[in-house]
């Protein structure tokens, strides 16, 4: 008997070796494939009990080949996922599947705090958790005692919202109750965190705006929460106007010194601004830029070339180490 026939969607495992991480790209079993990959469009999306989205590709080789590509990288490296750790994938339809995460000895990993930019999102009380019942037919009626029934108790997983779990107390079926998601206390948790992010960010980044000091153009930028969630970054439009005037479309380089350097591409959106894309995210993996942290990109302009030297101010370290004291 399946877990569909109590609970709607299927699930489906993997057991994430390096390789997957290195080549960016994760296999999907091939009996799930041939058995309900029919109708999944390009991208799916990857659900986390944190509340966090992340938009992946995926590619098909030949009939029951299917392998995650694009997105499936910066979302291993967004959970810090290493070799066989555990990660289960439940299918809920529309090409949304939710996942969870268990490290090496089994325990369900803590996921990283959601992130926000300007405030902190407060999350809808009506996001899904996960409420165990039993069997709705074995409280209607008492089953004869047999080897055949007695001996299995049958339960499901119940997906509830807000206004059902008002009613809850009403049901007199509950034997247990496992969030699936943060509870209440917990937003309030990371919502406090995520103020208290965003206050020592502004704190950084007056200070870096006030003591930062160089001979060449540069613009400050303070890493929003769409900046690592996304391969992009904005350039701000005054510096855009000035320095940038009929780059669009080229190529630039970035690097915090001349050892290693990430190409981008220098994109201009339906706003009038420039935006360092195509390259970002690699460069902010290696270099562990973090939300709240303040980068100066100073601006190199030789023969129709861009480049960007990129001084980071790191939120974590001003705490053991203010800079500019």
């Amino acid at each position: 008997m399946s877990s569909q026939q109590f609970d709607h969607g299927v699930h489906f495992f993997k057991v994430i070796l390096q390789k997957s991480i290195q080549e960016g790209k994760l296999k999907v079993p091939q009996s799930f494939v041939m058995k309900h990959w029919q109708g999944i469009t390009n991208p799916i999306t990857l659900r986390l009990p944190n509340m966090t989205q992340w938009e992946v590709l995926w590619e098909k080789t030949c009939d029951y080949d299917v392998c995650f590509c694009k997105g499936w990288k910066e979302f291993a490296n967004y959970l810090s996922l290493s070799d066989s750790q555990f990660v289960v994938f439940k299918y809920q339809e529309n090409s949304h599947f939710n996942v969870i995460v268990f490290d090496k000895c089994g325990l369900e990993i803590t996921y990283p705090l959601r992130e926000t930019s300007e405030k902190c999102e407060d999350v809808d009380e009506s996001d899904y958790s996960l409420e165990i019942i039993e069997d709705p037919s074995s409280s209607r009626r008492k089953r004869p005692k047999s080897p055949s029934s007695s001996s299995k108790i049958y339960k499901k997983v119940k997906i509830i919202s807000k206004e059902q779990k008002e009613c809850k107390h009403e049901k007199s079926k509950v034997l247990a109750h496992a969030r699936f998601y943060n509870s209440k206390h917990m937003d309030n948790v990371a919502g406090s965190s995520c103020d208290n992010i965003l206050k020592r960010s502004r704190i950084l980044h007056e200070k870096v705006k006030n003591e930062f000091s160089c001979e060449k153009d540069f613009f400050i930028c303070v890493i929003h929460k769409t900046y690592i969630e996304r391969d992009l970054l904005v350039i701000p439009r005054d510096f855009s106007k000035i320095h940038l005037h009929r780059m669009e479309g080229r190529n630039a380089t970035i690097f915090v010194d001349q050892n290693r350097t990430w190409n981008v591409d220098l994109k201009l959106t339906r706003n009038d601004q420039f935006t360092l894309s195509g390259g970002w995210n690699k460069f902010r993996h290696h270099n562990n830029v973090k939300y709240g942290d303040v980068c100066v990109f100073i601006l190199n302009k030789i023969k129709g070339t861009v480049s960007f030297q990129v001084v980071i101010f790191s939120l974590e370290k001003e705490i053991t180490t203010p800079y500019f004291e």
